[in-house]
């Protein structure tokens, strides 16, 4: 599957305090929480690259996103909710316990990214790739999830409900203490280690 990539110009460099609201920026690292506390509201974030960039005193609300990468940066516990995010890239980054409860994705890549805890219930997920990324105890509740690629996935302890996973290839990731209903594990595609490790999760005995 290919997904369409953040259609990103050449950036100028710019500094958080004015260049929030504005598009076809770069942000770096000492843009960060040194110079820039504070929320940013009803914006759209179009076309910019943030390098290095801590969001830990920076409120986002309300914050649409399209064709922009995140090279490094932390946006842990940052909402998301209810929003749209189209052709976003995350590098390295850093996402624990984010929220992206009714949201719409599309055209999205996350890779070598910490994505713990995250909440991505009732969302709407098209054409996403996640590669050699910690997923552990994040919660799929309702999600509707298109064109979906999961590659070395860590989803320990995940919690997936009335969320299809048919025809979405989970056997090269680690599912182990993953809690699922049937209705969410039917036409999931696993290997057969990992089938030993479903059948347990469902409570069934195995006699050896």
């Amino acid at each position: 599957m290919i997904i369409d990539k953040p259609k990103v110009k050449e950036c100028i460099l710019g500094d958080l305090n004015e260049s929030i609201k504005s598009q076809e920026f770069m942000f770096t690292e000492y843009d960060s929480k040194e110079s820039f506390n504070g929320r940013v509201h009803d914006v759209l974030i179009n076309s910019c690259i943030f390098n290095n960039i801590d969001f830990t005193n920076i409120e986002l609300d309300r914050v649409e996103i399209q064709d922009t990468i995140f090279n490094n940066c932390d946006l842990s516990n940052k909402l998301f909710d209810y929003t749209n995010l189209t052709r976003v890239e995350f590098n390295n980054c850093k996402m624990v316990g984010s929220s992206f409860i009714g949201s719409s994705l599309n055209d999205i890549s996350i890779d070598n990214s910490v994505c713990k805890y995250c909440n991505f219930s009732e969302a709407r997920i098209t054409k996403l790739i996640v590669n050699h990324s910690d997923m552990s105890y994040i919660t799929f509740n309702e999600t509707k999830l298109k064109k979906t690629i999961f590659n070395e996935v860590l989803f320990k302890g995940s919690e997936i409900s009335n969320t299809s996973l048919n025809n979405i290839d989970l056997s090269s990731c680690d599912i182990s203490g993953m809690m699922i209903d049937n209705y969410s594990l039917k036409g999931m595609i696993i290997d057969k280690y990992q089938s030993y490790l479903l059948v347990t999760m469902l409570g069934v005995k195995i006699k050896e």
